[in-house]
């Protein structure tokens, strides 16, 4: 995503944007609410969790780095 010259985030400038990382945040939401449930959606260990998870962040940075900068301030890892 480009870069507003006001350094502003689209999340909050643009609407179809915020609505992709809404939903992206919405799966790892599930992703981490039904870990250790047992039900179709439980990734059964937090090292496939960590693994979805790592894919999801990298669509939000492709999306938006600045809101990515702030949802994960020291990187997907930690």
């Amino acid at each position: 995503m480009k870069v507003r010259k006001d350094g502003s985030s689209p999340y909050y400038t643009n609407k179809a944007v915020r609505a992709k990382i809404d939903k992206l945040l919405s799966k790892n939401s599930e992703i981490w609410s039904n870990l250790g449930t047992g039900t179709p959606l439980d990734k059964g260990t937090r090292e496939e969790g960590e693994k979805e998870w790592g894919a999801i962040a990298e669509k939000i940075k492709e999306l938006d780095h600045v809101f990515f900068k702030r949802v994960c301030p020291y990187g997907i890892d930690s």
